[in-house]
């Protein structure tokens, strides 16, 4: 078989391979994706539950109030009412701070401040759009989910307009110190290689490990025992030493737990997808370069023997 035929034969060797590969990668993503475990749903159903608790905030008819004070007294109720909430900052239409209420600081007195170039303001009032992201305070060394929204209220004639954004920083050590009170399991959060917060870990326990779907917190996984041996957890004390406490909401619970499936599920399959892709793409590579390589020895090795006659047709 001559060199253009054994060329043409790799190549078409090649397509296949290519086709079979797209074949299989369309299937492996179709394939239902693991189930994410318990801790991870429920870690994943706090964070709806406070998602739904600054929706609240941000829809409220107070925040479109535009005096300052008692703006500033229902952000300190909100603070109150819900410990993971760290601060709620709110700016006007040209992106200047007129409220911002600390946790544990009294003092509301603030300097007008143009935030107008923060990427949490361009998306909410220049865009109409929520945000989430995240962020480290120097001052407490601590992580903070960054959530916003716009503020939107209607003109005399009924259309709606952006007035300015609200902007809620989320205490992630105190989110996951919540949880850990309801739970006896020992588990590991950590984002990327940082270890945010332990509760009760111990490098030795054979862990399983999930990742959690919180809006702005990317690369955000939870540890946990592969083997999980069931202990009461606090809450259930709880719940029986004081009968008088609220009801749980069980059927909002439920529909936070079944979106955070459903969200968990799709990312996992988009991943499956994108790992399939690189994966046909580096065997595609590979046969292209073992396909110019075949084709390229041959032309180089009839090159040095056509060098060597012409050499000896000089002598």
């Amino acid at each position: 078989m001559t060199p253009k035929a054994s060329l043409i034969v790799l190549l078409l060797s090649l397509t296949m391979v290519f086709a079979g590969s797209k074949h299989h990668a369309k299937h492996a993503a179709a394939r239902p994706a693991a189930a994410p475990s318990a801790m991870a749903l429920g870690m994943d159903s706090m964070f709806v539950t406070i998602k739904q608790s600054f929706d609240e905030v941000a829809v409220s008819s107070v925040v479109k109030n535009q005096a300052v004070p008692p703006v500033n007294a229902y952000f300190f109720k909100a603070l109150k009412e819900h410990q993971p909430f760290y601060s709620l900052t709110r700016v006007n239409a040209k992106g200047v701070v007129i409220n911002e209420v600390i946790r544990l600081v009294d003092k509301t007195d603030i300097k007008p401040q143009n935030l107008s170039k923060e990427a949490w303001v361009k998306q909410t009032v220049k865009k109409h759009k929520e945000y989430s992201g995240m962020m480290k305070l120097e001052e407490t060394g601590r992580y903070y989910l960054l959530w916003a929204a716009p503020v939107v209220d209607k003109d005399k004639k009924g259309k709606e307009v952006v007035e300015g954004a609200v902007a809620l920083k989320i205490d992630l050590w105190d989110c996951f110190h919540k949880y850990a009170n309801t739970s006896e399991t020992p588990f590991l959060v950590r984002i990327g290689r940082l270890h945010l917060y332990s509760n009760k870990w111990k490098d030795s326990i054979g862990y399983k490990e999930d990742a959690l779907s919180v809006a702005g917190g990317k690369s955000m996984f939870v540890r946990y025992p592969k083997v999980i041996v069931p202990v009461a957890a606090p809450a259930v004390a709880q719940a029986v030493a004081a009968p008088n406490a609220p009801a749980v909401d069980s059927a909002r619970i439920k529909a936070a737990q079944d979106s955070v499936k459903a969200a968990q599920t799709a990312q996992l399959k988009q991943k499956q997808h994108k790992k399939n892709i690189i994966t046909v793409a580096v065997i595609v590579l590979i046969l292209l370069i073992a396909a110019l390589l075949f084709m390229l020895v041959p032309m180089i090795k009839q090159r040095m023997v056509m060098g060597k006659i012409d050499k000896g047709d000089e002598l």
